[in-house]
């Protein structure tokens, strides 16, 4: 159960809409009222009308609203005593009426009976997502004597002055913040501030991030205490961790207990002080510490609501700038990635080549923006064609950067792509020493298809193997080097076939199939399937790859998996262009 809080004037408490503490609660606002020298039997008569009261707050919640508070609100005039309840049921519909129910078994209706019968006032507010039942009373005990009213008038015209300085320095605050200081040179202007006007002679300023569990320090003065860099809120026995989970206040003085691992111990044996919550929007900012280097601390009300009233504000403007460097970061990183996501695309063909005897499509997906598939077809002087698919190890942002360097010098040594592995070999001295110092590989496979597309020669680098289809069996080739980046002076083979007999095949990256990781997406069984059954229908490339699309987006749904995902099917014979073969080269990103 929480606390009554300490800014309401009179008694305030929030309780959960079970019946036991709601008779805990009732209990506690009679106390409140004998507190406040209400007589015995005035208390026993509130005690009878709240517990009817709560009792119908907490009754009929359902399980959802069973999980919000109830509040119940007690204040004192001269002349009443006034009680709201605010629960978060559905409510009810208050009778025009109230009288004693027909049926003397029918407990029905008698609470209201009671509640109308006891308190001179009743007022009902049924609302959207919460009703508030407000009950007075006049006082029947006679109201303590009267203030004295000159000291009144001298407390309110202190109480005045606190908040118009308070205005002022909240004001001041504002136009520092105008400037576009930074948050940290902000807050440790205005912590000496705060120490002069609270009288204090340190502040500890700790800020909520992104990080889950805890509270980096944003500034703390004297500056000369090494405070420590972030406060464990798992540490539930820490002073300013208790402020946190509590949204309340926490006091401490000589007499308190620190546990060994308090990051307050680090201001001395002999402290007094608050810690302070602060929230913004309803979530937890921060944590404002203040304290004074003696075993007590008695603030005036002025120096207290400094504390308070300024810090609260500090928080939530250290708060909000947070928020808005780190959406002003995210817009600066998205708009990079999509100029990054341009430059890669851009380096890939609008169109990929085709000849009287060859066909190919291909399709390329991201995960994100970036990525680290790369695929090329191009069309050499002789005629002939090289085909290439290859996959950086990682995703985003590096992965591309290697990938456009993978680009960059396959094309300055086309003059070797008739033999693949030479081409493969020389790839591999230039970005060794790259891929080496940031601990990264490229598994590619490279295909040379002769010019009338009766030969190929495959080389590979740690890739998924090639698949060959004629309509009745699958062949792999496993042209199996390792890695680009792995080994300075790799070597590289190249497997020579016959196309004699085969129609279709397949090049994939390992986020198609678990041919290669073993976790992927497709099974070697569904590809060889789905392979085979293409070039038995004797599909032309752009329809195959387009099929092949579909099958793997419905295996990613289903899986709820995701990963790059690249592959180019060649398809050889004299077929005719097909629409979808026009737009060779499809893209998308997950």
């Amino acid at each position: 159960m929480s606390r009554p809080q300490q800014q309401f004037d009179g008694f305030r408490l929030d309780f959960p809409a079970t019946l036991e503490d709601a008779r805990e609660a009732v209990r506690s606002v009679v106390q409140w009222l004998a507190d406040q020298k209400i007589q015995p039997d005035e208390c026993q008569q509130w005690e009878l009308v709240l517990a009817e009261a709560s009792n119908n707050a907490v009754l009929y919640a359902t399980p959802q609203q069973a999980l919000l508070t109830v509040r119940i609100e007690a204040t004192l005039s001269t002349s009443d005593i006034e009680v709201r309840i605010t629960d978060h049921t559905s409510g009810f519909d208050w009778p025009a009426e109230v009288s004693l129910p027909d049926d003397d078994d029918s407990e029905h209706g008698r609470g209201l009976f009671i509640i109308s019968s006891l308190t001179d006032h009743v007022s009902y507010l049924r609302g959207q997502g919460h009703n508030i039942l407000c009950l007075r009373s006049s006082r029947k005990s006679p109201p303590p004597p009267a203030e004295d009213t000159e000291a009144t008038l001298e407390l309110m015209t202190a109480e005045v002055a606190s908040c118009y300085e308070t205005l002022a320095n909240i004001f001041r605050l504002i136009a520092d913040a105008g400037d576009d200081v930074e948050p940290v040179a902000l807050a440790s202007r205005w912590l000496e501030e705060l120490r002069e006007l609270a009288g204090a002679d340190f502040l500890v300023l700790r800020m909520a991030s992104t990080e889950s569990g805890r509270l980096p320090i944003l500034g703390g003065v004297p500056t000369s205490i090494a405070w420590d860099s972030a406060l464990d809120l798992r540490s539930s026995d820490a002073v300013e961790s208790r402020a946190a989970a509590t949204r309340q206040d926490i006091w401490f003085d000589s007499n308190t207990v620190f546990s060994g691992s308090d990051p307050l111990r680090k201001a001395g044996p002999h402290i007094s002080g608050l810690a302070h919550p602060l929230e913004s929007a309803g979530d937890l900012a921060g944590v404002l510490t203040v304290g004074v280097f003696k075993p007590s601390w008695e603030p005036s009300a002025r120096e207290l609501n400094v504390v308070r009233s300024l810090g609260d504000f500090l928080g939530a403007l250290l708060h909000g700038l947070h928020r808005r460097d780190e959406a002003n970061q995210a817009r600066l990183i998205k708009r990079e990635l999509q100029i990054a996501a341009d430059i890669q695309r851009s380096l890939l063909p609008a169109e990929l080549p085709q000849t009287p005897f060859v066909r190919c499509a291909a399709h390329l997906a991201t995960v994100g923006e970036v990525g680290g598939d790369y695929l090329d077809a191009i069309l050499l002087p002789d005629g002939s064609l090289l085909f290439v698919v290859a996959d950086v190890m990682g995703k985003g942002v590096p992965a591309a950067l290697f990938a456009t360097a993978f680009h960059s010098l396959l094309h300055s040594h086309l003059d070797l792509a008739v033999r693949p592995s030479r081409l493969m070999q020389r790839l591999n001295k230039a970005l060794f020493p790259e891929l080496d110092r940031a601990d990264m590989f490229i598994t590619a496979q490279m295909v040379h298809v002769s010019a009338d597309g009766q030969n190929l020669q495959v080389s590979g680098a740690g890739h998924a193997p090639l698949l060959l289809s004629d309509g009745r069996q699958i062949r792999e080739v496993c042209a199996d080097g390792p890695p680009l980046g792995v080994a300075e002076d790799a070597a590289y083979h190249d497997f020579s076939i016959s196309l004699s007999t085969y129609t279709h095949a397949l090049l994939h990256t390992d986020g198609l199939s678990d041919v290669v990781s073993g976790g992927g997406i497709l099974s070697r069984e569904a590809l060889h399937s789905w392979l085979r059954g293409t070039a038995a229908a004797a599909e032309d490339a752009g329809t195959s790859r387009d099929s092949l699309h579909r099958l793997h987006r419905s295996a990613v749904e289903a899986a709820c998996q995701q990963d790059d995902a690249t592959f180019m099917i060649i398809t050889r014979g004299a077929h005719t262009l097909s629409a979808t073969t026009h737009n060779s080269l499809s893209h998308a990103k997950g």
